[in-house]
């Protein structure tokens, strides 16, 4: 097993980026390059002027090969996304404010195992999931796809908050160290459903957020670990697999090396004082059945409208609102019959009413691919601004198979 691992990594070593500007040098030709992104951003920046930073653009640049043409729609999603869903207004600058923000997003989703329990001696956040202990089958009946990507953009955000701030007082870049603790997890658990959502949602994070990870540690491996890396590798950034380590016996001394037995609680061979052997890492456990959404609190049919979406092609339902008016807001409940789809919601640049998606549209909810096997999409966004709010239906991944949404939208005045 150990050998399955080390030619993983040896692969990844001989493609591997050199960590650009780990002491905070920047090169005379990155300078040239932040000065060319800047400019063609400089919108994204005005909207989240936090990472009008020198360490944070770097990230981008180094996490995808310093090649200007495929950062800038990226960062300008990623940008967007994150003033779309108000985390740039957010206050995240502790761990604990960065727990109560995920804790916020779905009561069922508090049922996640992991946390982030700290800074390494190298001053990176450390983020411990159990993933053994995660209910995979019992958390996709239980809340929305959406609500999944809201809770781990949100951590994800409040973690980038924390590095750049120490990045500011340090003057060095900073990143995240992650432990993957696979204890008690058996093929039984792997529920395909919550898989794809859950493999999805990985890959639009590794958009969002690149060259954060600094190592990824995988202790208590199953003798099945070659079968689920199978399964989640391809959703990681070449730069991200190659920061896989996985650990032997010896686990507890490895991480106490390189974490510090001071952050680490007494069930991973740590000194930190808990109550418990597990200290605030959250252990996740079996979902309550009553938390599971209930069909019968679908909308009844005859509100909803059909709309078909074929293959490789993108539609939307327009709605378009007069007038500014304070405290308007706009609802949404929609279902697919099968698979999934992208969904998002843009306000119209003046001239672009008529097409699904532009450029210059103003994001209102960021683009998720979503699916409703199990928990309808709803929710609301404001629409105080006049003008024509576009409900985006994406299917163009799609190569053979149309979709079928069942939606409502309604116009909520105060």
């Amino acid at each position: 097993m150990r050998k399955f691992w080390q030619k993983q990594q040896t692969k990844g070593e001989k493609m591997a980026t050199p960590a650009a500007a780990a002491n905070g040098e920047i090169t005379e030709a990155d300078r040239k390059l932040l000065e060319e992104l800047r400019s063609k951003i400089q919108g994204e920046l005005e909207l989240v002027k936090a990472y009008d930073d020198d360490f944070s653009l770097m990230r981008w640049l180094i996490g995808w090969d310093r090649k200007i043409d495929v950062v800038v729609p990226k960062i300008k999603f990623s940008l967007r996304a994150i003033h779309a869903l108000g985390l740039d207004k957010e206050d995240l600058s502790t761990l604990e404010k960065v727990t109560e923000k995920c804790d916020e997003c779905s009561v069922p989703l508090r049922y996640l195992p992991g946390s982030l329990i700290g800074l390494d001696k190298e001053n990176n956040v450390v983020s411990l999931q159990m993933i053994g202990h995660l209910d995979a089958a019992g958390l996709m009946p239980a809340t929305r796809n959406s609500d999944l990507y809201r809770m781990r953009i949100a951590e994800s955000e409040g973690v980038m908050q924390i590095i750049r701030k120490m990045e500011k007082e340090q003057g060095k870049p900073f990143g995240t160290s992650v432990i993957f603790d696979l204890d008690g997890l058996s093929m039984a658990q792997i529920d395909m459903a919550a898989l794809k959502c859950v493999t999805t949602m990985l890959s639009q994070l590794q958009e969002m957020f690149p060259d954060v990870i600094r190592k990824i540690f995988v202790i208590n491996t199953p003798t099945f670990i070659q079968v689920l890396w199978g399964m989640i590798s391809p959703c990681l950034a070449k730069q991200t697999q190659q920061k896989v380590k996985i650990l032997g016996n010896d686990w507890k001394q490895h991480l106490k090396e390189t974490i510090g037995e001071e952050v680490l609680f007494e069930r991973w061979g740590g000194t930190r004082q808990a109550e418990t052997e597990y200290g605030n890492v959250r252990m996740g456990g079996k979902i309550p059945a009553e938390l599971r959404y209930d069909p019968a609190n679908d909308l009844p049919a005859e509100k909803l409208t059909k709309l078909i979406i074929s293959s490789r092609s993108t539609s939307f339902v327009p709605i378009t609102l007069e007038g500014n008016v304070p405290g308007r807001k706009l609802y949404w409940w929609w279902r697919l019959e099968n698979n999934d789809v992208n969904f998002s919601i843009l306000r119209a640049a003046e001239g672009q009413e008529k097409v699904a998606e532009h450029d210059d549209d103003y994001m209102v909810h960021p683009k998720f691919k979503l699916q409703t096997d199990f928990v309808p999409e709803d929710g609301e966004v404001s629409a105080e601004e006049p003008g024509v709010y576009k409900f985006v239906f994406d299917n163009t991944h799609s190569t053979f198979r149309s979709k079928t949404v069942k939606y409502f939208i309604e116009v909520r005045n105060p």
